[in-house]
Parts: C-alpha cells; structure tokens; sequence
C-alpha cells in the first residue's frame, strides 16, 4: 500500500509539472512572473555552482540549530517532567517565546551577532526548541505508570527509570517532533539569512531584488526539497524504530 501511495504521489507531482509546463508556455509572456519548470531548471543548472555553496552554509546552520534546538528543548522537556513546578513557571514563557515570529526574531540577532553564522543558527534553533520540547514532555509522561512502580520498588535511581521507562517510552513523540523540528531548521536558517551575505535566504532576497525570477524559483524549490528531505528522513526513522516499538503507555 505504502509503495502504491508513493507511485500515487509521484504520478500526481509529474501531472503537475506538465500541466504547469503547458500554461506557462501558453500565458508566460502575459504573466513572467510564474516561469515554466524547464526556464526554472535551466536557471538552476546554470547557477549550480552558487546554488549548492550556498545551500552548504545553510545546511551547516541548519544542522547545528536543529541538535542545539532540539537538545535544549530535550533537556527542558527532562526538566518539566521531573520537577512539575518549573514547568508551571517555564511553560508559558517557552509559548510566548514561541509565538514571536522568526521574521522579527532574525534581524534583532543580526545586530546582536553581526552577519555570519550565528544568527541563522540561532534562528533556526529556535525553530526547533518548541516543537521538541512539546514531543518530549509529552513522550517522558506516556511511560508507563506500573513500569515506573516497578522502578521505585527495585530501588532504581531516577536517572535509570528514566532511560530505562521514559525514554524508550517517549521515542515515537521524540521521533515525530523531529519531523517538524528538521524541516523547521531549514527554513529558520533561510530565515536568518535574508539579511546576510550568503546562504539560501540570501540568495532568494537577492534574486528577487534583481528580478532574478527563474533563479528564485529554482532556489525557493531546492530549499523545500531540502526541507522535505529532512522530513522524509525521520519519516524513515520512524518507520524503522517506532514500528516494532510497542505503543506509548503500555507496559
């Protein structure tokens, strides 16, 4: 069934890109600002070069602020769930913290750190750390409770019956917080770079500014397809760990 959906999706993706081939072709002259797929990917090729170094500084941002974010966002959840107080003193900060839109959040971190790597790695950390710290205290309070007596009655230490009962309980939360929290790095280093000086976010600002519209296109697409790979790839995860792993809050 999975590999029928998959064909499915594919098949739909390819009638798309005919189909979107065929009107632009037709209306391109009226309306330039929507290039067919094949202007779109002569654009890429021919800037290949400047494409793929700058999508490696944003992978680089991307995958430091996705193991930073979600670490913190890990220990917060460990946090909360061993001491139920600090949660109820952190929770809503954490929220409004969240709430601030990355938009806002880059050009202040601009000024703060200057152009360079840190804040689109911050940026993008922040991306991460709520959707991680949502999973997790969610995953660490499914274990399940006779497992955690068990614990208490042999003795264990709090930090065995969590990486013993928790964590193991927690996986398909960790994993699923994952899916959101890579893709999310992806655009919250773009994000933070729109001011900079390299990087996917800077290249998209700067083909817009030179009316670059195939080149924007081109990089608007590799950035997404980067950021669903990141998702496929814990999607991958997922189905490998979490498919024998019996169902969050059964003994």
């Amino acid at each position: 069934m999975r590999r029928r959906a998959w064909l499915e999706t594919a098949v739909a993706l390819l009638a798309l890109v005919a189909v979107w081939e065929v009107i632009a072709r037709l209306v391109g002259a009226r309306f330039p600002v929507v290039p067919a797929p094949s202007e779109i990917t002569a654009a890429g090729a021919r800037s290949a070069y400047p494409i793929w170094l700058n999508l490696r500084l944003t992978l680089i941002e991307a995958l430091i602020g996705l193991v930073a974010g979600s670490g913190l966002g890990l220990l917060l959840a460990a946090t909360f769930v061993a001491w139920p107080r600090a949660e109820a003193g952190l929770y809503n900060l954490v929220v409004t913290i969240h709430s601030i839109p990355l938009v806002a959040v880059a050009p202040i971190l601009l000024i703060w750190f200057g152009v360079g790597i840190t804040a689109p790695t911050l940026v993008a950390a922040l991306a991460c750390f709520f959707p991680m710290v949502v999973g997790a205290t969610r995953g660490f309070r499914a274990a399940s409770q006779s497992s955690l007596d068990l614990m208490r009655v042999l003795d264990a230490r709090p930090w065995r019956s969590f990486l013993r009962v928790r964590l193991p309980a927690s996986l398909p939360f960790l994993i699923a917080a994952l899916k959101i929290a890579a893709p999310a790095a992806v655009l919250g280093a773009t994000v933070g770079e729109w001011l900079g000086t390299a990087g996917i976010g800077y290249l998209l600002f700067s083909s817009m500014a030179n009316f670059q519209v195939a080149l924007l296109w081109a990089t608007m697409l590799i950035a997404a397809a980067v950021a669903a790979i990141g998702y496929l790839a814990f999607a991958v995860v997922e189905h490998v760990v979490v498919d024998w792993h019996p169902p969050a809050g059964e003994g």
